[in-house]
Formats: C-alpha cells, structure tokens, sequence
C-alpha cells in the first residue's frame, strides 16, 4: 500500500466502517448487512474461512524450524516473549492498586495486559510477504524468532484461559476437565498415527511432478471439517483441530503447495472480508469512552514497548546495527488477525466484557497502523549485500587466483549450458575457478523460505530436503571429479518466492565474492522455436539487473550448448564479441580473454565502428581501446583467434553485420548496454522486444531472428558499495554523463591504494 500498511490493517478498517458502529448506522446498510438471517449466513461461512485460513497457516509452517534455529533466536524469541509480558502485567498490577476492585475492568486487566502483549508467527509471516521482506536478514531472523515467540505465547495463552475457566465453572469444569485434556490428546493421537499416515500415502501414490488427485484434496478438506466437528464435541475451541491438523500436513509439494495454491486466493479475497465485515458486529464504538481509554490504551502500549525492546536487546548484543534492531523489533510487535481471534475467544468465554474488548480492538489497529510504515519505509534489504562488496568484475579480478563465479538454475534443463560455459571458463592450476550453483525453487506450501547448503546438511536438515537438487549435485560432482581440483562447485538450494528471490540471489552473490552471476533467460528456446517462457523468472531478471553486487550475464540457450557434453566427450567451441564500446563490452571481452587461454575455445572479436572513429588507435589512452589492444597483443598471434572491425554507418548496416553471423559460433558475447550517442541505434529502441538484454542481444535472439547459437549477455557491475549509476533494464543505451567518469576514477585511485 502507497502509505505503508500491511493488508490487514486496510480490511480491518473496511470491515469497521461498513459496521454498525460507523456506516451500519444508516437504515438502508443496516438492513442490507446486518438483518438476522443474512447475518447469521455470514457470519457462519466467515468462520469457516478463519478454519481454513488457521489450517492454511499450519501447513506453511514448518515446527521442526523451532528446534533448528540457533542461540540468537531462541534469545530474541524468549526475549520478545517474557519483556512485553512482564512490561504489562507489571503495569497492570500498578493500575490495580487505584482502581475499584468491582469494575470489569479491574476483573479483566491481566487478562489484557498478556494478551496484548502475544506474539504471532502468522501476523509477522503475513507482514513480511506484504514488504516481500521474506528473503531479506531482518525478515529471516524475524520468521524463525517469531515461531518460538509464538510457541511460548501459545502455551501461556492456554495455561491462562484454562484457569480462567476452571474458576468461572468451579465444579462443572472440575469434573469435565481431565476427560477435555484426555480427548485432546485422543486427537492429537490419531492426527498424527492415522491421518497424517493417509497424507503421506497420498503423497506416494502421486507421480513426482504431476499435481495431486482431486480426490485426495476433497479428502484433506473432509479432515480439516472432521477435526473442527471433533473439538468443538469434546468442549475445546473449533479452530485447536484444523490448526493441530495443519501442522501434521507435509510441508512443500505436492499436498502442502496444492492446498496453499487453492486455498489461499479463495480465503485472503471472499471468506477474509466477510471475517472481518462480521466482527465488527462485536465491536461496540460507543463504548470506548475516556476513562478506558486511559487505562487500556497504555497497557497495550507497555506490551508493545516490551516488545521493541525485548527484541533490540538481544539483537544488538548479537551485533546487529541499531536501526535493524529497531526494525525487527517493530515486525515483532505486529498485530494481526489472530490476535483478533484470541480476543474474540476472551469475549466469548466472558473473560472480559464488550467494552475490554473495544479497547484492545482499537490499540491492536492504532499500534500496527502506526508501527508497520516505518518498517516500509525504514528498511532496504539490498544495503545488506550492496554493502559488503566495491568493485566485483572479471575485468578487475586480480590474475593467477580462484575466480569465484555464482550460477543460478531454475530447473534441470538449465545444468548442461551452465557446464559448457563452465568448460569454456578455462579453469586451470592457475587460475582455478570456484562455482557456487544456486538452485532455484519456488515457495509454496510454507511461510519460511529455506537456504539449504547440501555440503553442511547432512545431519541438519531431514532427508527429504537434502534430496532437493539431487541430478543437478550428481551432474556438477561428476565434472568436478572430472577436472582434477581446477574446479569446485557448491550447490546450495533456494526455495523463495520469485518476488523476494533476488534478495536471496544478490545476499548469497556478495558473500561468496562473486565476480559474476549467470542466470538463464527467462525463455527456453530451442533452434526452431520457443519451449518454454516464465513471466516470474523474467521479472527476477530484471531485479537482478537493478541489484546484484557483481556482473550480471544472461544465457539465452538456443540449443547447441545441451548438444555438447564435456562430461564424455571433447568439444570445439567458437566463441564471438560483438565490441562497439562501454563498460559492458569490455566485461564481455575480459570474460573472453578467459576464455581464450583454452585450447579448444576459438575466439573472434567483431568490432562495430562508424567509420569516423574507425582509424582511431587501438592504443589510445581510452579504456576500450586499452583492453582491445591488450587483446590483440596477447591472443592474436594464437592462430585460431581473429580479430576484424567493420565499419558500420547506421544501424540498418549494423544489423546486416549481426545477421551476418548465422551459423558461425556456438556461443557469443555481448554487453547489453552502450553509452552511445551515435546513429548506429537510432530507432532500434522502437522495435526491442526484450528490454533487459538491450539491443544487440535482442536482435539476435528475438522472435524473427534466425540466428542459433546461443548469446550470453553481460552487465558489468558499476556500484561501489552505494550504486554509482541507477541502472533499469529498460533502459540498453545509457547517455554519458559528466559526474560519472570522476567517480569512476576515484574508485580506481582507492582500488591502487
């Protein structure tokens, strides 16, 4: 939202005003939305919807994550959880001692103060996907404290609510009490010895890759009503059963992903509205009056404010920065629905009374409204990776070290490219290279985005995690195998939403030093047409181009590189450069100066000149001059590599040269973008039909071209620490300015230092 609210905070308020409390004041609405039997029809499918949003929920979260997380953690939950409980009670005990002892209020300010002060692993995984902060740090430290934070509330919660009934019914609850926890535990019992067995046999019946039955989601969905029916006969809440069930739901694919994806539009657009347009029924405006303002009000605040602080406390002895401190301290204190349902549960067991609940009502909406913009605003996950890394290019890399290079493979078709390039790289004793493949997965089915490392996971992670990526390991162990030490690989595993994914990609790129990052083109093409296209993976693209602390190459595989196979046979490969000039040409030309050390790797540079700057010297103290010259003194005596200019007027010449080049290379590079003021790309920018690979690369590999080798595109990363050039994708011929030459020049003068 443009003010920076989560989306709760807008249906909640929707939902307020069409009650009777603002708008439903008006006959006409009155009538409309609130008569009996309407009313009553609502408000029976809206707590449906809140069944299956809580069962949803279940089945994102992974329990076993709790047991995982690390001293940090368990010390930011423990601490968010005893501060804020403490903070209120501690102020409720004071206002206690000068108010009446017969109010309501008096009888329910405990009661208030801790539920107040509640944490909830589904409010802070909800904010975080509203910011798409769910790859950032402060939002993976925030998901994993936030699940022991809410274990903890959760059992004090039941401890509480338990007491308070036993000493509302006295003997009734006495003498039902113990059969209530013994059918619980029937409950969970055959959850976890009878259904989850049938889900997890689902599971094997279906094929890998092919989507569940029907059948068995309709199955599923009878359990979670049978669970709901269950609890609510034994005398516990309806919602303990589908929330129990869904965490018994195996997370991920192909049954946790199916009933996230046909769940969650259904529930967030139709059932959630209605939620909320039927609580407001229970909330009573008239009855927030001064004197409870005055008491309520600042209780929620203490919780809040324990909250904040009991999460910054062990945040900044574990070294955070204070202003991340601050910002995970905030997602924490966020409230949402489900503390709207534990309200409404204390309103339904008369623990506290309609005007208690108002109260809470109204702080809960005024604390997230007026805490959750500053995270918005406040907070830029890529000052976290952009940071940690000057100058990361392979035409800067120092010579005769380990190259570290950063792959990203979306599915199993991407691996034999990525080898080929690999195998073109020219690892050598030297100079070896260190690949770090990044296998892409898409969350479904789970709040939690995962990072596996498989190397260190052994014993971490269980094994059906570790058997994520397992062909493409096997693929890449066996060329490493194969090269004898002149190349490690290491693969790690990311499952995120595409998009927060760049966030992920660009953090794991900076701390592994990368000097470029490879990522396939969104569309699968092969020699004669198109396969595949994935409109998320282009945008994740695009994201990259903006981000990423290092180089940036895009390979659009035509089909020839999947042809070669390094692991049985030997291959040739031709390698060209289209050079007309810039920092991305000279990128491309440094990586294929790399590439030219290999034996069996023939390389040709093809430089586009206007004829006027055709008899410039190659020696000239320009730097595209400098590494063209460098490279005909270093590989042109080598026989098989070539180097020829043409010299192009405009751009219908231009394009005649690039069609030219059919059927001549395996594979050639190109920069994307060209800081150019010449004709030679005058009315291209009408005709590109994909932005982010800038004009060249676009007329080689769009739809009407019939070239067939396959084109790696290359943007060399301009930013020290803070960007020193906004880059858009959309934008492929950059004007040159005046400032950024002096810049550019004070970060060579601080690299000699």
């Amino acid at each position: 939202m443009p003010l920076g609210e989560t989306t709760f905070v807008s249906q909640a308020m929707a939902g307020f005003l069409m009650g009777p409390s603002v708008l439903g004041q008006f006959k006409c609405l009155k009538k409309f939305f609130f008569a009996p039997k309407p009313f009553f029809v609502c408000e029976t499918i809206s707590l449906l919807g809140t069944m299956i949003f809580l069962f949803s929920m279940g089945v994102k979260i992974d329990i076993s994550m709790v047991m995982r997380t690390g001293r940090k953690t368990w010390a930011i939950g423990v601490c968010s959880f005893v501060l804020p409980l403490a903070f209120s009670i501690f102020y409720a005990f004071l206002l206690r001692q000068v108010l009446p002892p017969g109010t309501d209020i008096y009888k329910s300010l405990f009661y208030i103060a801790a539920f107040s002060s509640a944490g909830s692993f589904q409010v802070v995984a909800n904010l975080l996907e509203d910011f798409k902060l769910l790859n950032s740090e402060v939002g993976r430290l925030a998901i994993s404290s936030s699940m022991v934070n809410g274990v903890l509330c959760a059992i004090w919660q039941i401890i509480a609510v338990s007491r308070q009934q036993k000493i509302i019914f006295q003997d009734t609850y006495q003498s039902s009490s113990k059969w209530i926890a013994i059918s619980l535990c029937v409950m969970v019992i055959i959850i976890l010895c009878v259904l989850r067995p049938i889900m997890l046999w689902m599971i094997r019946r279906t094929p890998k890759g092919r989507p569940m039955k029907e059948s068995y989601l309709v199955s599923v969905y009878v359990m979670v009503l049978g669970c709901s029916l269950f609890g609510e006969f034994i005398g516990e809440h309806y919602l303990i059963g589908p929330i129990i069930l869904g965490l018994a739901v195996p997370e991920g694919p192909p049954l946790g992903s199916a009933l996230v994806e046909r769940l969650d539009t259904f529930v967030s657009v139709v059932l959630m509205p209605l939620f909320f347009l039927t609580s407001s029924a229970k909330f009573k405006l008239h009855l927030v009056d001064t004197y409870s303002f005055a008491i309520v009000q600042p209780v929620a605040f203490f919780g809040f404010l324990g909250k904040v602080i009991g999460t910054m406390l062990p945040s900044i002895y574990c070294n955070m920065p204070l202003t991340d401190a601050l910002i995970l301290g905030l997602i924490m204190g966020a409230q949402g629905m489900t503390h709207i349902l534990h309200f409404q549960n204390l309103q339904y067991l008369h623990i506290i009374d309609d005007q208690s609940y108002a109260q809470m009502v109204v702080a809960l909406m005024w604390l997230t409204a007026a805490s959750t913009p500053i995270v918005k605003f406040m907070y830029d996950p890529t000052k976290s990776y952009l940071s940690l890394n000057r100058r990361r290019t392979i035409e800067h890399a120092p010579p005769r070290t380990i190259l570290p290079l950063m792959a990203c493979i979306y599915h199993e078709e991407n691996t034999p490219p990525l080898i080929n390039v690999l195998e073109m790289s020219n690892s050598s004793t030297e100079s070896p290279i260190c690949l770090y493949v990044l296998h892409l997965i898409q969350l479904t089915g789970r709040s939690a985005p995962v990072l596996i490392d498989h190397e260190a996971s052994n014993k971490s992670v269980n094994p059906l995690k570790s058997s994520y990526s397992q062909n493409i390991r096997n693929a890449f162990k066996s060329y490493e195998n194969q090269q004898m030490g002149n190349v490690m690989v290491k693969v790690l595993t990311s499952i995120s939403p595409y998009e927060t994914m760049h966030d992920e990609i660009c953090l794991q790129a900076a701390k592994k030093r990368a000097y470029m990052l490879i990522v396939p083109f969104h569309k699968q093409c092969g020699p004669t047409q198109i396969l595949e296209s994935a409109q998320p993976i282009r945008a994740l693209n695009r994201h990259l181009l903006r981000t990423a602390p290092c180089s940036v190459g895009i390979l659009v595989e035509r089909g020839n590189l999947i042809s070669n196979n390094p692991l049985t046979s030997m291959s040739f490969y031709s390698v060209g450069i289209l050079f007309v000039e810039g920092a991305d040409d000279r990128e491309a030309l440094a990586y294929a100066m790399r590439m030219a050390d290999h034996p069996n790797v023939k390389v040709t540079v093809i430089r586009l000149m206007e004829p006027r700057r055709k008899s410039r010297n190659l020696a000239s103290r320009d730097p595209d001059g400098d590494l063209i010259h460098k490279f005909m003194v270093d590989y042109i005596h080598i026989k098989r590599h070539d180097y020829r200019e043409e010299a192009v007027r405009d751009s219908v010449e231009m394009v005649n040269v690039i069609r030219s080049l059919e059927g001549c290379y395996d594979l050639i590079l190109v920069g994307r973008r060209h800081q150019n003021e010449s004709s030679l790309f005058s009315g291209l920018t009408e005709w590109i039909e994909f932005p982010e690979l800038g004009l060249i690369a676009d007329m080689l590999v769009s739809s009407d071209s019939t070239f067939d080798g396959s084109v790696l595109v290359v943007q060399q990363q301009n930013k020290a620490g803070i960007g020193l050039l906004d880059i858009h994708p959309e934008n492929s011929i950059v004007k040159k300015q005046e400032p950024l030459p002096i810049v550019e020049v004070t970060v060579a003068q601080r690299r000699d230092q």
